[in-house]
């Protein structure tokens, strides 16, 4: 537990997309610090940054020049090194709607570390598509999911509902980066750093 000028500090929302490469070290910093301070909890919020991705994926150097993806992976891949994550995929992107539809329902049943852990991976150390269904169906398996369970919540429309929701907090806290971090009491943390950095920025 955390304490900031007398006020334990023990919840905190998270607005994340798993097709950000940021937010994959957002998640390692927020899942080192859960195993270090098992009494935070962090809740997570889909948020999609390009919707309009298509299901077949498209190329990150389609809009983006080759020298601006190389100098964001510098820092990207010096952040992400202190928790052993690896970037093999750099220039396609996919469209992560069903995959936060799955990840909301991973959030329910109290499996979104696994699956969110597995998920990142997929996308950018195996540069596997997690538009398709059964790509969502093969992470969902190895967190432990029950996967028609899982789909029944995609199909039913329950995730959905969730996935509304968090766009309606998004708007009402005015998140425009991700991943984003909110204390408490409403501070937000959005620049990523060294864990130990990460903290105090965190908690001052």
């Amino acid at each position: 537990m955390w304490n900031q000028g007398g006020i334990d500090i023990k919840e905190f929302k998270v607005f994340s997309d798993f097709a950000c490469p940021f937010c994959y070290i957002g998640f390692s910093i927020a899942m080192r610090l859960q195993e270090e301070n098992p009494k935070l909890s962090f809740h997570w919020y889909p948020y999609e940054l390009d919707k309009e991705t298509p299901e077949e994926g498209s190329n990150l150097g389609d809009s983006i020049s080759k020298e601006q993806i190389e100098i964001a992976y510098r820092r990207i891949e010096r952040l992400g090194s202190e928790y052993g994550l690896v970037y093999s995929n750099k220039t396609r992107k996919f469209n992560t709607g069903l995959l936060h539809r799955a990840a909301v329902y991973a959030q329910e049943v109290g499996l979104f570390y696994p699956f969110a852990k597995k998920a990142f991976k997929a996308i950018f150390e195996e540069g596997q598509n997690v538009a398709l269904m059964e790509v969502v169906n093969e992470i969902g398996l190895t967190a432990g999911l029950d996967i028609q369970d899982m789909v029944k919540s995609i199909e039913d429309g329950r995730s959905e509902h969730k996935m509304e929701e968090a766009r309606e907090l998004a708007v009402a806290y005015g998140i425009e980066s991700v991943p984003t971090f909110i204390r408490e009491d409403g501070g937000k943390v959005t620049h990523l750093n060294e864990y130990n950095k990460f903290i105090n920025d965190l908690t001052k």
